[in-house]
């Protein structure tokens, strides 16, 4: 009988911060391409899961207009 090796994606949230831009698809590009998009596990996670990202991002409006 055929032998599969599986593997399966985990999906979580991580914040990333507050970003301005003109719209919400630039703030979830702005969001991907900052620093904080890192994700760093502990040694016991890391042995689980491999190649964690954060692969997608949602942005919500949170100011419609800057405070002047």
């Amino acid at each position: 009988m055929p032998k599969f090796r599986v593997v399966a994606s985990v999906v979580g949230s991580k914040y990333l911060g507050e970003f301005e831009a003109a719209t919400k698809e630039e703030a979830e590009q702005l969001a991907l391409d900052s620093e904080n998009a890192s994700v760093h596990m502990c040694h016991q996670c890391s042995s689980q899961c491999e190649d964690a990202e954060c692969a997608e991002a949602y942005a919500e409006l949170i100011q419609d207009e800057p405070h002047k």
